[in-house]
């Protein structure tokens, strides 16, 4: 397979990242605001200027514009553009994660094993971009919103039934088990991720509420992508994955850490999914 399908994979899913993450800028600040995420129309903070095209390039207009408004000349806040290449920077570590298994399917888009893939991947960055909108709400407002773990949870549960969505096995009494007993599967593991990190944040003292509760759901759902971001046999890293978990929010749920929890916790997955990649390139 020729380096430019993969490198064009990459490229293109970072910058997809940026304007996503352009996306959930305004996400994450109206949905806690009680405001429509697909009504109204972006502008400036200070003037109220409605904003143009060239006003809402992910990380490029900030840059060009040097933080400031076209209009009124106001400081615009950086944690937008930091927020479009966070954003970015995860779409673009999944990339490099996947594209093996995916980029290929720009030369074979009718190979069903690569659509499997490709779709398993897109489901991915789909649960991605949820976290990443949680994490910066409860850094903002201390919540989560239940429609975010919801939607996480959706997600993984389209993705574990993808081969059986896609009839990899057939259709049959047995097949229909079988799907259900992963689901299963799929909720048990988020389960016991979601027990032991109760279970430490009761034993040391720590909040643990709804809003801990939803993150927690967010953010362990990630883990059940497996295809592409874990090895090894599922019970040991199902295991550690909570263990690790559990361990890092006691840890940042002590007072003073609390609203940096989930922006930690998703950090220390991003850095897990490019350290693994690595590690296989070297040693498989």
């Amino acid at each position: 397979m020729p380096g430019f399908i993969y490198a064009f994979f990459i490229v293109f899913f970072t910058l997809l990242g940026f304007v996503i993450g352009s996306f959930l800028n305004v996400i994450i600040y109206r949905i806690p605001a009680g405001r429509s995420v697909s009504k109204g129309h972006s502008m400036c903070m200070t003037c109220g200027h409605t904003l143009g095209a060239l006003d809402l390039v992910p990380v490029f207009s900030w840059l060009f514009l040097r933080g400031k408004c076209r209009y009124c000349g106001a400081p615009i806040a950086s944690r937008y553009a930091k927020i479009e290449s966070f954003t970015g920077l995860t779409f673009g570590i999944a990339a490099v994660s996947a594209c093996e298994y995916c980029a290929p399917v720009i030369v074979w888009p009718d190979n069903l094993n690569l659509i499997f893939f490709t779709i398993y991947f897109f489901l991915l960055i789909a649960s991605m971009a949820v976290a990443i909108s949680a994490m910066m709400i409860l850094y903002d407002t201390g919540k989560c919103f239940t429609g975010f773990a919801v939607t996480s949870l959706v997600l993984a549960g389209i993705a574990t039934m993808l081969p059986f969505i896609m009839g990899f096995y057939g259709f049959s009494e047995t097949v229909l088990i079988f799907s259900f007993e992963e689901i299963i599967v799929t909720c048990g593991k988020i389960a016991f991720g979601l027990g032991l990190t109760a279970l430490l944040c009761l034993i040391f003292k720590r909040k643990y509420g709804k809003a801990e509760l939803g993150i927690d759901i967010i953010m362990l759902t990630i883990p059940c992508y497996d295809q592409f971001l874990f090895l090894g046999n599922e019970f040991v890293r199902t295991v550690i994955t909570s263990v690790v978990y559990a361990v890092c929010m006691c840890i940042m749920r002590s007072p003073g850490r609390r609203k940096y929890s989930a922006i930690t916790a998703f950090t220390v997955i991003l850095v897990y999914v490019a350290v693994r990649f690595c590690l296989t390139k070297i040693f498989l």
